[in-house]
């Protein structure tokens, strides 16, 4: 989990059940894109609650959609995580039930990853579905912990943009029907490589082999998309920073955002003005920390 962009919404606790229920409690945002994820979200919230109304609620901050950083999961998890603790009240976030969260937010079904990564922050493991293993087991996504001076510099460049809703089943229902051969062997860099490095603080070998994780996992995908990586932009820029002796390279979900570990803050600032220049149009870069876990404040 990474600090940037992120998602931030606030409302005030004298909105509580305040009258009429008809008042649209986004009424002064502008993006309707998030507008109407917060609506699905508000509509989970208010069946569950007799018709518990709020309002308004301020959008102060989210990132575009469908870039592949799960900003849906994390800002459906914040509008459920809001309507839930002004309900609640001033409760500490393990006691605030999650799995309404789940419920609300209509996420954490095929993949963990999102909604643990929301509630406990760092490094998200998740062993994936297998015969031991089913989809609703929360078992199989841990947190590990993760070094602070290592920073994530992230590259986007809107000449495309993510699959999501139908055209990402699709690929899902397409990939599925075969069996992932790399499964053993990413499970085994897991295991043996990545979370021993990460703990060791090993740079150069847990950066290593989270570059050859990251191209595993896209090989699965490249019998739909024609590649380990979703464009040809993307290959330009994993071969790029390869190039360039960094190995801790690869693109989030299948891109469009394309990732590159730093050593610390000194790195990330290099290479951010590095590169910069060669970004397109409308593009950009930028440096990222790990995460905690999403804060939550009630003042009542």
């Amino acid at each position: 989990m990474v600090d940037k962009p992120s998602v931030c919404l606030s409302a005030s606790a004298s909105s509580i059940n305040a009258p009429p229920l008809s008042i649209d409690p986004c009424a002064t945002w502008e993006d309707p894109y998030w507008k109407d994820r917060f609506y699905r979200v508000y509509s989970n919230f208010q069946s569950r609650n007799n018709g518990f109304a709020i309002h308004p609620v301020t959008l102060r901050q989210a990132p575009t959609p469908h870039i592949g950083l799960g900003s849906g999961t994390q800002f459906a998890c914040a509008a459920s995580a809001l309507l839930n603790s002004l309900q609640d009240g001033n409760q500490a976030p393990e006691n605030r039930g999650s799995n309404l969260w789940t419920v609300d937010s209509g996420r954490g079904l095929r993949s963990h990853i999102g909604l643990h990564g929301f509630l406990h922050g760092g490094l998200i493991v998740d062993l994936g579905q297998s015969s031991e293993l089913s989809h609703l087991d929360p078992e199989r996504t841990r947190s590990h912990s993760f070094p602070i001076q290592w920073q994530v510099v992230l590259l986007h460049e809107p000449i495309y943009q993510g699959d999501s809703g139908a055209s990402e089943q699709a690929i899902f229902d397409h990939c599925s029907a075969y069996e992932n051969p790399n499964r053993e062997r990413m499970l085994e860099l897991i295991q043996q490589q990545i979370l021993p490095a990460i703990s060791d603080e090993d740079f150069p070998q847990a950066t290593r082999a989270i570059g050859q994780y990251g191209e595993l996992a896209g090989n699965v995908f490249s019998s739909a998309v024609g590649d380990a990586y979703r464009t040809p932009r993307i290959r330009h820029w994993i071969d790029r920073f390869r190039s360039m002796g960094l190995e801790g390279v690869g693109q989030s979900s299948w891109g469009p955002v394309v990732f590159v570990m730093v050593q610390d803050a000194d790195e990330a600032s290099w290479l951010v003005d590095k590169i910069r220049p060669e970004v397109k149009e409308d593009g950009w870069v930028c440096a990222t920390r790990v995460a905690g876990p999403a804060r939550i404040e009630v003042d009542l």
